[in-house]
């Protein structure tokens, strides 16, 4: 049976994916952009949080395939 993470385990995560990948990133401005765009379209905090993980999941893969890493 799966749980739902709670608000600060996502918040954990999104801090842990932060330091993890937006150093350095070009797409940092995007990110931060985005972050406001969802502030003020989303009202639910669980969604926001989602959100920002999804969009920096997303930074992670576009940056790796930049890269030239393959799974």
């Amino acid at each position: 049976m799966h749980t739902l993470p709670d608000l600060r385990e996502l918040h954990e995560t999104r801090l842990r994916m932060e330091a993890k990948y937006l150093p350095g990133s070009p797409f940092r401005q995007s990110y931060e952009r985005l972050c406001r765009r969802f502030d003020d379209d989303l009202a639910d905090e669980r969604d926001r949080l989602l959100s920002q993980c999804a969009s920096l999941m997303l930074i992670k893969f576009i940056q790796e395939d930049i890269a030239g890493v393959t799974d």
